[in-house]
């Protein structure tokens, strides 16, 4: 049997629950994992070219168009699904005409400190650099600042410890997303980082692309425009900053986290 997993994330914390649900269950699966799935030509274009046979297909999306059509799919079909929405062992019971095994090592995974850091690895991948503003909606912390602030490095430390981070990219000829307002500015963390370091740092990227110091990039005019405009902004969500020029990505994710623990923002998950 063929066990699909298609999602509009890297797909981490479903295959956990996947091998988490199987390992109940005296079976031979391949499964097949069909990652960062964000639109329906792709989607379509996915489930056309899956054998129909003797498959169980995981699924998960944000997108109700996404969900509402793999649903057709299979019901037209007949092909057996898990929506991870409504995730249970019954499901797959009942699928296999099986009981699970009770196994006393067999770990909720809706409840495991594994599972929520997996499933915040998938939406810091999903919600990187202003990729998906709706993100910012269900985020535990929103991360802003100019390009190469070290907003990405962060987001993920800040997921493998369990917390949902979505980060967006302030950008001097682009409006801020109106997202971005409309949540609570306690749970936003403006970075900032000394011009000089920042050139620096640009340059070194240039370089690494193989692409000229001469660019537009990394002069110091934009560099200084960029910090101004970002500076505003954190100044009108009211939200806390941190500069992060001297700091290690370890050092501004502890100050974060404390912060966001004393103010009440965020409840304790793991260490």
């Amino acid at each position: 049997m063929d066990i699909y997993i298609i999602s509009d994330t890297a797909g981490l914390a479903i295959s956990e629950i996947v091998n988490l649900s199987l390992s109940q269950f005296y079976l031979d699966c391949r499964i097949i994992i069909k990652s960062q799935i964000r639109d329906l030509d792709r989607l379509s274009d996915i489930l056309s070219s899956i054998e129909t046979n003797n498959i169980i297909i995981y699924h998960s999306f944000q997108d109700s168009k996404m969900s509402a059509y793999i649903k057709n799919f299979t019901q037209t079909h007949e092909i057996e699904t898990v929506d991870l929405m409504a995730y249970s062992i019954n499901k797959l019971s009942k699928i296999f005409d099986k009981k699970p095994i009770e196994h006393p090592k067999f770990i909720n995974a809706y409840d495991s400190e594994h599972f929520r850091r997996l499933d915040a690895l998938d939406f810091a991948i999903k919600f990187d650099d202003g990729a998906d503003f709706r993100g910012l909606k269900f985020c535990d912390i929103a991360i802003i600042g100019v390009s190469r602030s070290s907003k990405t490095p962060l987001s993920m430390y800040l997921a493998s410890k369990g917390f949902r981070v979505s980060n967006i990219p302030l950008i001097v000829d682009s409006k801020a997303p109106r997202e971005l307002f409309e949540i609570d500015p306690k749970r936003i963390i403006g970075l900032t980082i000394d011009k000089d370091r920042l050139k620096s740092i640009r340059n070194e990227r240039l370089k690494f692309l193989k692409l000229s110091n001469d660019s537009i990039y990394s002069s110091m005019k934009r560099i200084e425009d960029e910090l101004v405009y970002a500076n505003d902004l954190m100044k009108d969500l009211g939200c806390f900053r941190i500069d992060v020029t001297y700091r290690s990505i370890e050092e501004t994710s502890d100050i974060i986290i404390n912060y966001l623990y004393k103010n009440k923002l965020l409840e304790r998950k793991g260490k």
